[in-house]
Order: C-alpha cells, then structure tokens, then sequence
C-alpha cells in the first residue's frame, strides 16, 4: 500500500507509481577558433514521478473528504512517498493532482485520479 507522509491516502483502490529517471544538466560551449567545445556538468535536477489509481468510498462525503486530504498535501513542503514495494521517494512534492471525471457510483462510489510529483535530489 501506498502511503504519503505515513499517511494511508491510497488503499481504497488500485494504483500505480511510474517514476521517471534523474535527468543532468550540461552547458556546451564552443570557442571560435578552436576545434571541439566544452560541456560544463551542472549535476542531477529533479524527476517526475507519476501516480495514478482509482479512489473510492461508501458516500460521496467520505470521498469527498478523502480527496480534500490529497488536496491538502498540495501545500508546496517537501513530503515522502512510499509506494506498494516498500520503496521509499522521499523529498517529493506535489505540483499537480487530478481527478478524472466526475465522481461516479457503483458499488459505491468512486474517482479516478492522477498526482504529479516532483522528486528533489
């Protein structure tokens, strides 16, 4: 099970984490009159990291108030992401969280979701 901060906010359905790798930065530089160029290493920026999954609950409000506590976890601090094999992304930050539609019922109800979040070095 996923959790964030310790905090179980994704257990109600299925859900994935697709991480993307470390990205460098480099600076080129070419002189006139020399041949070649000089590529300065800046060293390793942040990675993206995907979640996506399905939210649900028995009422709409617990829905409801499970998605507010997402939401407040949008807050700009620093946070870490444990997923479903114990890996642990810790210094990650949310810029982006999504519901896909609107909420629907079935069973009961549910939401498909999407989260973004950027990991720091």
């Amino acid at each position: 099970m996923s959790t964030l901060d310790e905090v179980d906010l994704f257990s109600s359905g299925p859900h994935g984490l697709q991480v993307g790798a470390w990205p460098r930065e480099r600076v080129r530089r070419g002189f006139a009159g020399l041949d070649g160029e000089l590529v300065l290493d800046l060293g390793v920026r942040s990675r993206l990291l995907s979640h996506t999954g399905r939210l649900q609950a028995a009422a709409a409000a617990e829905l409801d108030i499970l998605i507010s506590e997402i939401e407040a976890f949008a807050d700009g601090q620093l946070h870490t992401l444990e997923d479903n094999r114990g890996r642990s992304f810790p210094r990650v930050l949310i810029e982006e969280f999504t519901t896909a539609g609107p909420i629907r019922c079935g069973r009961g109800f549910w939401c498909d979701y999407t989260i973004r979040f950027r990991q720091l070095p």
